[in-house]
């Protein structure tokens, strides 16, 4: 799982350093205009490109990570969900067109939605819950990050003016492609195709209850930046999808650990409890060292962070990013004590009525803040709907599953985020260049917090550390 970790870590920087570049660019070419209207098209794309999915990623995960050491049961396990697959990406292009045709491509912006849609037909090679089922992270590393070096070198290339906003969508677009188009050609390493006893039935109820979920879960999670679309202007979603990229960034370093754990988990909890239950304290262990000083951190840096990466078009985002920071604590501990935990643990039924919820709770709220505060409004709604239906998957799993974490680990990580704030604060006041001041604030906020919780003899903290050390001096001695 060491290993594992390191591979996902990478993965998580390359998709973090990535899309922090690309956002930096095109933030100064398009403008929150240009922005806005390429986030609309991808979330109206988003909504056919998750039911093509059909639970398909979370349900593929657990299954492969069970037959894992069975080739049989691999090849008809692939086909099988491949078939499937292929059935719902078929159904949701035909309704995507058909939606397409139904509004006139969108007021003129019919190349544009194309171009997003394009997300929906490369679904039908979309297999990445073998990679993860099968925990191989390492390919999953080395190929996200050649595929993101190719995109960027085109981005530069052609997305030069404010107009150039349906060639940024169309890269963006074949550069998922070709994610998956690699995943295919390396896939028949691992798997192959059989029709031989395939039971494509007893897949179709759970994966359309998963389906269900995740579904429900997108429309509170993309109703956002759709009414923001419908009732508000392509700035605001500018402002909106800009602040949910650098909180998202902020969330993919958070599960960069925890990310691994499903397949794990799933194994486990059908095999050996004890070990189960160890995983499950590790995991909150992690999270506490990393959530809650990177939401901190981002609430103090956030106005210096806009100006600074995005230009001063963007000052609004600033004040959008800090209203969302609570979802960085509330989803970054909910992806392991709700989602990871309910899906490793059969439970997934209870996400259901938890999303349906929440989903209810932020169309009313957004309907009624929209109007009143844009973007900021859309923020709010989606805080109060996140924390509604974790609370609710929370409090149902934590009854059903008596697992035990560590809250040292929680008391250690807000003491150390209190004396890294401070630093932070003192750091702000001091009215230095924008450049460097936010330089300073990273690197001496981020060393006081780790030398508080190696001072404080954090646990986890101290296992990662001397695993690295331990496998340096090995590599060390064979060298």
């Amino acid at each position: 799982m060491l290993k594992n970790s390191v591979f996902n870590i990478i993965y998580t920087a390359s998709n973090i350093l990535f899309p922090f570049i690309t956002s930096i660019y095109v933030s100064r070419i398009l403008l929150p205009v240009g922005v806005g209207k390429v986030a609309s098209a991808q979330n109206i794309a988003s909504y056919f490109v998750t039911a093509a999915a059909l639970g398909l990623p979370s349900y593929g995960v657990r299954e492969f990570a069970k037959v894992r050491e069975d080739t049989a049961k691999k090849n008809s396990l692939f086909t099988e969900l491949f078939i499937i697959n292929l059935i719902s990406t078929t159904i949701s292009l035909i309704a995507y067109i058909f939606v397409l045709i139904l509004n006139n491509g969108f007021n003129g912006e019919g190349a544009l939605y194309i171009c997003c849609g394009l997300a929906i037909f490369f679904n039908y090679l979309n297999i990445d819950w073998i990679y993860q089922g099968l925990e191989e992270y390492g390919y999953i590393t080395g190929r996200s990050v050649v595929i993101k070096c190719i995109s960027l070198a085109l981005l530069v290339v052609f997305v030069k003016t404010r107009e150039d906003y349906v060639a940024y969508a169309l890269l963006t677009s074949l550069a998922l492609g070709g994610n998956y188009i690699f995943n295919v050609i390396h896939a028949r390493k691992m798997v192959g195709f059989t029709l031989v006893n395939l039971k494509i039935r007893k897949h179709i109820k759970p994966i359309v209850f998963i389906a269900g979920i995740i579904f429900m879960s997108t429309i509170y999670n993309k109703i956002d930046i759709t009414m923001l679309s419908a009732l508000s202007t392509d700035e605001a979603v500018g402002y909106y999808s800009y602040a949910q990229r650098t909180v998202n960034i902020v969330l993919t370093m958070c599960s960069a650990v925890t990310a691994i754990f499903l397949p794990r988990l799933s194994y486990y909890y059908d095999n050996e409890k004890a070990v189960f239950y160890k995983l499950m304290d590790k995991g909150f262990q992690i999270l506490c060292l990393g959530v809650v000083p990177l939401a901190v951190g981002l609430f103090l840096t956030a106005n210096q962070a806009v100006v600074l990466l995005y230009g001063d078009s963007f000052t609004p985002t600033g004040t959008t990013i800090k209203l969302m920071c609570p979802l960085i604590l509330i989803k970054g501990f909910g992806d392991l004590l709700c989602y990871q935990l309910a899906y490793s643990s059969k439970n997934e039924y209870i996400l259901l009525p938890g999303s349906a919820i929440a989903s209810i709770i932020n169309v009313i709220t957004n309907s009624i803040l929209i109007p009143l505060y844009a973007q900021n409004g859309a923020v709010i709604a989606s805080v109060m709907s996140e924390l509604t239906t974790n609370i609710i998957q929370f409090l149902y799993l934590k009854r059903k599953i008596k697992y035990h974490i560590s809250n040292t680990a929680l008391v250690l990580s807000l003491f150390s985020t209190m004396v890294m704030a401070a630093v932070v604060c003192a750091i702000i006041k001091m009215n230095l260049p924008l450049a460097v001041a936010l330089a300073m604030e990273i690197s001496i906020g981020g060393a006081i917090y780790l030398l508080m919780n190696i001072a404080l003899k954090n646990r986890i903290l101290s296992e990662m550390l001397t695993k690295v050390l331990k496998k340096h001096n090995t590599g060390f001695q064979d060298s």
